[in-house]
C-alpha cells in the first residue's frame, strides 16, 4: 500500500471503474463488491462481472460472502484460478436483511466456529486471507472474535466499529478498534464515520489502527481520498464522466441499471439532474444529462 487509505467494499458501488477512479484520487487499497459464493460457483454472469479487475487495480481485496464452507471454498478456488487480485476477504459485516437471512454477512458473527472453518478452507490457494467484521454486542466479544480469526490464519482484520443494528449510522466505537488492535498481532483497519481529513486523523490517533477504511463518504465522491490527502479533488461531474469512460473500457456499462444507480449517487445534490436521470433509458441519454449545464 502506498498509503493508509482504503476503499470499503460497497454493494452496487465499488465496481472496477469506480475503484480505478478512487485509486487515481489516492486510495492505497480497494475492496471489490461482495461476491456471492453460491452464484459464483454456478458461473452466474453477474457474479463473474463483479470479479473483474485489471493490472492497474492493485492492490485489490476480493470480498466474498456466503455461509456454507464447501461453497465458500469452491468460490475462492474459482476466483483464484480465473481472476487476478491480491487477497481474499471474508464478509462478516454486511447488515442487509437479505444477506443475513442466508446466514451470511454479519449473521456469521454469532458463529465463530464456522468463520474459522471458512478461513481455514481458504489457506490452500496461495492468497492472504482477511476478514471484515463489525462490533459485537460488547468489546470483549469483538476481541475474542478477532483472536479466533487470527488463529484461523487471517492476515488482517477490518473492523467497522458499529453494531449491526446501527448499520452505517451513529457513533463509532474507537475504543473497540483500539482494544482489538492491542489484542492481535496482525494489521487492523479501522472503519466507520470517516468523512474528512480530520476524521481520518482522529481515527488513527484514537485507535492506533494500521489503516483507515472509507465507505459511505466515497459514494458518488471518489475525490474524498484526495481531500483526506490534502490534495485537490476531482469534481463529482468530472468523476462521473471518468466513470462512464472507464465503464465502457472494461465493459461495466453493459449493465445500464448500474450506470443509472451510480449517476444518481454522483449527482445526489442536483435535484434537476436527479429527476432527469430517472427518465433516461439509454447510456447516451444518461451521458447527455450528466453533461447538461445549469441555466
Amino acid at each position: 500500500m502506498k498509503n493508509r487509505l482504503v476503499l470499503a467494499p460497497m454493494y452496487r458501488v465499488t465496481d472496477l471503474a469506480f475503484r480505478l477512479i478512487c485509486r487515481e484520487q489516492g486510495a492505497g487499497l480497494c475492496y471489490s463488491e461482495m461476491v456471492n459464493s453460491e452464484a459464483l460457483i454456478r458461473n452466474n454472469k453477474a457474479a463473474q462481472a463483479l470479479s473483474l479487475s485489471c493490472k492497474e487495480d492493485r492492490p485489490l481485496a476480493m470480498q466474498v460472502f456466503g455461509a456454507r464452507v464447501e461453497s465458500m471454498k469452491k468460490a475462492a478456488e474459482t476466483l483464484c484460478r480465473e481472476h487476478e487480485f491480491d487477497f481474499l476477504d471474508l464478509n462478516l459485516g454486511c447488515p442487509s436483511d437479505n444477506v443475513i437471512n442466508q446466514g451470511a454477512g454479519s449473521a456469521l458473527l454469532k458463529r465463530p466456529k464456522r468463520i474459522a472453518e471458512i478461513i481455514a478452507s481458504w489457506q490452500d490457494f496461495g492468497k492472504p486471507v482477511t476478514a471484515k467484521i463489525r462490533s459485537g454486542q460488547n468489546i470483549l466479544h469483538s476481541i475474542k472474535l478477532a483472536k479466533e480469526i487470527e488463529r484461523a490464519g487471517a492476515s488482517a482484520i477490518a473492523l467497522h466499529a458499529r453494531p449491526v443494528r446501527q448499520k452505517n449510522k451513529g457513533l463509532v466505537d474507537f475504543v473497540a478498534i483500539k482494544r482489538v488492535k492491542k489484542a492481535v498481532g496482525i494489521p487492523v483497519i479501522g472503519n466507520g464515520g470517516v468523512k474528512s481529513q480530520v476524521d481520518f486523523e482522529r481515527m488513527v490517533e484514537k485507535t492506533g489502527c494500521d489503516a483507515v477504511m472509507v465507505g459511505t463518504a466515497a459514494i458518488g465522491n471518489p475525490g474524498i481520498f484526495a481531500e483526506i490527502l490534502g490534495k485537490k479533488p476531482i469534481f463529482r461531474e468530472q468523476a462521473f464522466l471518468r466513470y462512464l469512460e472507464l465503464s465502457h473500457k472494461f465493459g461495466v456499462d453493459s449493465y445500464f441499471g448500474r450506470m443509472k444507480t451510480q449517476a444518481v449517487k454522483f449527482f445526489e445534490k442536483d435535484k434537476e439532474k436527479m429527476q432527469l436521470f430517472q427518465k433516461t433509458k439509454t447510456l447516451e441519454e444518461l451521458t447527455l444529462v450528466a453533461t447538461l449545464k445549469k441555466q
